[in-house]
């Protein structure tokens, strides 16, 4: 390496220390930054000095990935994943990508752009994947029901669902959805949008699953140019 990078690395880490917490996924009370947010504070300090590459094996039922850092020519960090294909509807389709997103987190918190928690996109739908989910409208451990109303009436929707969440009709919510699928930019954006709705979807009956579903995959087939 022939150039001193040691700076600019401790400009980035500021810059993803100071990252406003509002920006950040709430899971279980922790705050998460997506990897996405961290991918573009990194380049942005490095430019085209560095690059994050990425290796992946597969079998049958799982991808595994490892992803490096090379900064002025020299690997500075790794950082692996691995994803099993049956995991969450989204692995059925992008367990590939799943894998890729999060072991390009874990190689970006090897370098200390962790952004407060050392976790990736992909641990944050896992914990969502793995939160007990109630029948619709039952009430959840907190108070709420399954559309993210308050035990009182009041509307109060989970942190990762839009303001009013909890006052719109199924069909309004699907819509919104239906949008913010449409809004994505690439397949990690449209993965990181889909985990935002996670546990809605888990409330919906089984038919709506599959329906939203549908939405998703033949969106990740538009993004991917298929």
């Amino acid at each position: 390496m022939t150039r001193d990078f040691n700076d600019t690395l401790a400009a980035a880490v500021k810059e993803v220390e100071q990252f406003n917490d509002k920006n950040k996924q709430n899971i279980k009370g922790k705050k998460y930054m997506m990897v996405k947010d961290r991918s573009l504070i990194f380049r942005k300090h490095f430019g085209l000095d560095a690059r994050i590459t990425t290796e992946q094996t597969y079998d049958d039922n799982f991808v595994r990935s490892e992803s490096t850092i090379w900064i002025g020519g020299e690997i500075v960090a790794n950082g692996f994943a691995e994803e099993k294909r049956d995991a969450s509807f989204i692995n059925k389709t992008s367990a590939a990508e799943v894998a890729e997103t999060s072991s390009i987190g874990r190689c970006l918190a090897n370098i200390g752009l962790q952004g407060g928690e050392y976790a990736s996109a992909n641990e944050m739908e896992q914990a969502i994947h793995q939160q007990k989910q109630q029948p619709k409208a039952a009430k959840d451990k907190a108070g709420q029901d399954a559309k993210g109303n308050q035990a009182d009436g009041s509307s109060q929707p989970d942190q990762s669902l839009p303001p009013g969440w909890g006052e719109m009709d199924k069909a309004k919510q699907v819509h919104h959805f239906s949008e913010c699928l449409n809004k994505a930019t690439h397949p990690g954006n449209l993965r990181e949008i889909v985990t935002r709705f996670q546990a809605w979807k888990a409330g919906l009956p089984g038919d709506d699953q599959q329906e939203l579903t549908k939405m998703f995959v033949a969106r990740l087939s538009e993004l991917k140019g298929g």
